[in-house]
């Protein structure tokens, strides 16, 4: 059988053997997989309750069958009254909707979507009655709910209800994508009773929420037709809002005009001028930016202001030479902050490019500045000297940086090639120092997993334990988890890795156990718990848009994200949805500001990080391809981190992140007419084919065999014709696609976490 069918009928058999009454087993799996048609086929032969009818209506109005999804909305919203052959007209529809009846968890979910459908009919009249049968609530349900329902007002001409429902939403939500949203419809309800000054004032009122979101992308362009028409003047403060939302949604050339002919208030003669010089350089206008820059040559301060502007502009906009040029007379003038970003941004260029004086500007930004980006400059610098052959300077470098920045942002790759370059020459006591450093500082990173299992291979197991129990006689914590961590790696055992955690007694070891808890038990604390267990109804019928939808609502406060990934994690745990799990686990790590440590984290947290989603398809086509399951699962959380249906911008799509024209030539190859890149199963038969045949083409290189997965084959062999292939870890340090030199590293770093966590794999049926 075809894994992918097998999933689909393994879904079927749970779904089929569940009662009504108990609606939704076996459901989440299908729901946040299978593509329309699947589940359609899927539920349509299985016995149905409320939460089988609401998802077969999510199917069926994706597949613009709207007389069936209403049918089987309607049908979701009691636990268990149904008429399967109710007329789909406007009130027999409302009269079962509004029957007194046990309502389901998806009942005003349902309302909505029926009163949705009924506005795309324009049975107007009827919307209104069916939006005011739903329960009043602050999640985002309702708020579209309110929403429809003004619309549907403004189609009856009826503005001023309209716009009294509006306002009302608006005194309800506080968080800036719904008033965004509110004020924008506020503004369409003014225009259309022709009030255009008050469609003009709200709309202004969208650009002081969020200037650069997608709401005031909108209301800036529609407030820029209102300001044409001569409507009312604008203050300076206003004119400088709607310029500057003219520019964030890249209308250069409007914004550029307004700003011309602005005459700016107190305090906004900076942010105008500034803003005019980036439009104005967006429109490849240069002459009129240094007409600017010479007009204002007196007023010092302000000159650099201007100049950094038109720098970050030419350098976001890829014209990196000229912007150089602009920022050396920043660097000169030594004006802050500008200099020092001026400085930062042209060494790391100057590097890339292996452009003479590098190191000189290096140098100067780390004498200057203490920042973490010159401990991040100075690795830089060590690498460049490493790829020289200049041992004795990138030694001293890379000390520096460890040394100042013991715990910066590169120190990893600085531990790593300082561990090298002393075992190079000898000094082993310096290597092995390093060596527990970077087990100690680094435990996240892939240059130590790299060196870690390098350092447990070559040592025996008995010498591995008689370290460790010196450690612990000297105690010596450093040298401690050094050898833990090897002994984990060597010993490959769960248990045994436990036993010397319980004598370790290492800090984080009781924090890991706390955030464990925190996601076992979802402990909320900041005020948004009731809306986090609401959404557990859609994890039950895998309903993106329904999690999507009301976690949008939840602020940006630290505690309202912690609370926000505590409870996906959760949910991601409690109905097996990977990418969420795993996605979110790490922005706690973050957000508690521990690293993350398999080698001492609770074996559950452990698991958490290295799922075996879709394991009937991985072991399926593993087999078939001879690609072993890890490699696969290493590639797919390297790649999308277990998300389906995730996208690149580059057009990469699906778990494997396969190119459209490489995802072609493998179904020419496996005589696959049409596919879905979003389908698990297919993106991983696809994926294992591709990663047999670059296994077979370097011998099974790992290091190879994934850089030529990102990079192509073609990349790769002619790196390897210029490097040679005498050391792995040159190869990938100087890989020249920085992308690809990370990829290289982090698949390495999960194929080696997922062979020492090792999880017995339950056998596969023949096909």
């Amino acid at each position: 059988m075809n894994p992918r069918n097998a999933c689909i009928a393994i879904s079927i058999f749970l779904i089929s053997c569940s009662s009504p009454a108990v609606s939704g087993k076996g459901l989440s799996t299908i729901g946040f997989t299978a593509p329309p048609s699947d589940v359609i086929e899927a539920l349509e032969k299985s016995r149905k309750g409320y939460a089988e009818h609401f998802m077969l209506g999510v199917a069926y109005k994706k597949e613009a069958r709207y007389k069936d999804a209403m049918r089987n909305f309607a049908n979701s919203c009691f636990t268990s009254h149904r008429d399967l052959g109710v007329r789909l007209f406007p009130q027999p529809v409302y009269q079962l909707v509004n029957g007194f009846h046990l309502k389901s968890p998806y009942y005003n979910d349902a309302v909505y979507e029926i009163a949705d459908l009924f506005s795309r009919y324009g049975e107007h009249a009827y919307v209104i009655k069916f939006i005011e049968l739903m329960s009043r609530d602050r999640s985002a349900l309702y708020r579209n709910g309110q929403i429809l329902k003004a619309r549907s007002l403004d189609e009856l001409k009826n503005y001023d209800e309209s716009l009294s429902v509006l306002r009302r939403l608006l005194e309800r939500y506080d968080d800036r994508s719904s008033r965004s949203l509110i004020l924008l419809r506020i503004g369409s309800v003014f225009e259309k009773k022709q009030d255009l000054a008050g469609a003009l004032n709200s709309y202004l009122s969208v650009l002081k929420e969020n200037p650069r979101s997608w709401q005031s992308a909108s209301a800036a362009g529609l407030s820029h037709v209102l300001v044409k028409k001569n409507v009312r003047a604008l203050t300076s403060a206003e004119s400088l809002l709607l310029s500057r939302a003219l520019y964030f949604s890249k209308r250069y050339a409007d914004a550029a005009a307004m700003l011309e002919e602005m005459k700016p208030g107190p305090g906004e003669k900076t942010d105008t001028l500034s803003f005019l010089v980036r439009s104005l350089a967006r429109e490849k206008r240069n002459n009129d930016v240094e007409r600017i820059l010479h007009e204002h040559q007196l007023d010092a301060e302000l000159t650099t202001a201007l100049i950094a502007a038109y720098a970050d502009e030419l350098w976001s906009m890829g014209d990196r030479n000229r912007a150089l040029v602009h920022y050396d007379s920043i660097i000169i003038a030594g004006s802050e902050p500008h200099a020092q970003e001026a400085l930062y941004r042209t060494a790391r260029f100057m590097e890339e490019r292996k452009m003479a004086g590098f190191d000189q500007k290096i140098i100067a930004y780390k004498d200057r500045y203490s920042d973490d980006r010159a401990g991040h400059l100075l690795w830089l610098l060590g690498r460049a000297l490493i790829r020289d052959r200049n041992a004795t300077r990138a030694r001293a470098c890379l000390e520096e940086a460890v040394s100042s920045f013991p715990e910066g942002s590169h120190s990893d790759e600085c531990r790593f090639w300082l561990h090298k370059l002393y075992a190079d020459a000898g000094e082993n006591d310096r290597a092995l120092k390093t060596a527990q450093d970077i087990a100690r500082f680094n435990p996240d990173s892939p240059y130590t997993w790299l060196l870690m299992k390098q350092s447990a291979e070559n040592q025996t197991e008995s010498a591995l334990l008689e370290g460790y129990k010196k450690a612990g006689s000297d105690k010596n914590m450093t040298a401690a988890l050094y050898f833990h961590f090897l002994l984990f790696i060597r010993e490959r055992s769960m248990q045994k890795r436990d036993i010397r955690i319980a004598d370790l007694g290492a800090p984080d070891i009781g924090r890991y156990n706390d955030l464990e808890q925190a996601i076992d038990r979802m402990k909320i604390s900041s005020g948004y718990g009731g809306a986090l267990t609401d959404i557990e109804k859609y994890f039950i019928i895998g309903y993106d848009a329904g999690i999507s939808r009301e976690l949008a609502l939840l602020p940006k406060s630290a505690g309202a994200r912690r609370d926000r990934h505590i409870a996906l994690a959760h949910y991601g745990r409690k109905y097996s949805h990977a990418h969420h799990e795993v996605y979110s686990f790490l922005e706690l790590l973050k957000l508690y500001r521990i690293k993350e440590n398999i080698a001492l984290m609770p074996e559950r947290s452990v698991a958490a990080l290295f799922p075996e989603p879709f394991r009937q398809c991985v072991q399926s086509y593993g087999r078939v391809f001879s690609v072993k399951p890890e490699v696969l699962y290493s590639v797919m959380k390297a790649e999308s981190l277990f998300n389906h249906r995730a996208v690149s911008s580059a057009g990469a799509t699906g778990l494997m992140q396969l190119m459209p024209a490489t995802a072609r030539g493998l179904a020419r190859e496996l005589k696959i007419d049409h596919y879905d890149l979003t389908d698990p199963c297919t993106s991983i038969q696809f994926g294992a084919k591709y990663i047999s045949w670059l296994i077979g083409m370097y011998d099974g290189n790992f290091p190879y065999v994934v850089a030529a997965y990102n990079a192509g084959a073609g990349n790769v062999n002619k790196w390897i014709d210029n490097m040679g292939t005498a050391d792995m870890d040159y190869f990938t340090e100087f890989t020249p696609f920085i992308e690809t030199r990370y990829y290289i590293l982090r698949t390495g770093k999960f194929l080696t976490q997922y062979q020492i966590l090792g999880r017995e794999q339950a056998p596969v049926p023949a096909d």
